[in-house]
């Protein structure tokens, strides 16, 4: 299909490949039935893209509120004030096994964690949830 305007110096061409016939159907029937559809895709497209983003938000937020919390028992059992930084570096990064057994996941840290990791656990298992 070729659109042609008084202005423009060249002809504006593209294809359309469709399995309509085109003696039963006019092209400027299809070309308004490929428009319409084409709209539609792109809603669907944007309203995906837009849940992606969102799932991310929630998943970010959700992640900073755990450690949050772990940094806040932290300062509690340690007296000791704790950045976000110094909790990644000095506690999470330390090596660790995961074992899946009968329904069970056993995590076994490294050598590394017992300087911090005895004195975590015992305030994570006392943090309440959160009220509705």
């Amino acid at each position: 299909m070729v659109q042609e305007t008084p202005d423009d110096l060249l002809p504006h061409a593209f294809f359309l490949v469709t399995n309509l016939s085109r003696y039963h159907t006019p092209a400027e029937k299809v070309l308004a039935l490929y428009r319409k559809r084409g709209k539609a895709e792109g809603h669907l497209t944007t309203q995906d893209v837009m849940a992606r983003y969102q799932v991310n938000l929630l998943l970010s937020l959700y992640a900073y509120q755990v450690l949050h919390s772990v940094r806040c028992v932290m300062e509690r059992r340690t007296g000791k004030g704790w950045s976000l930084i110094k909790l990644r570096e000095q506690v999470l990064k330390v090596a660790a096994t995961f074992t899946v057994k009968a329904r069970q996941i056993r995590m076994r840290l490294s050598v590394a964690a017992d300087k911090w990791w005895p004195r975590l656990l015992p305030g994570i298992r006392r943090l309440q949830p959160l009220p509705d």
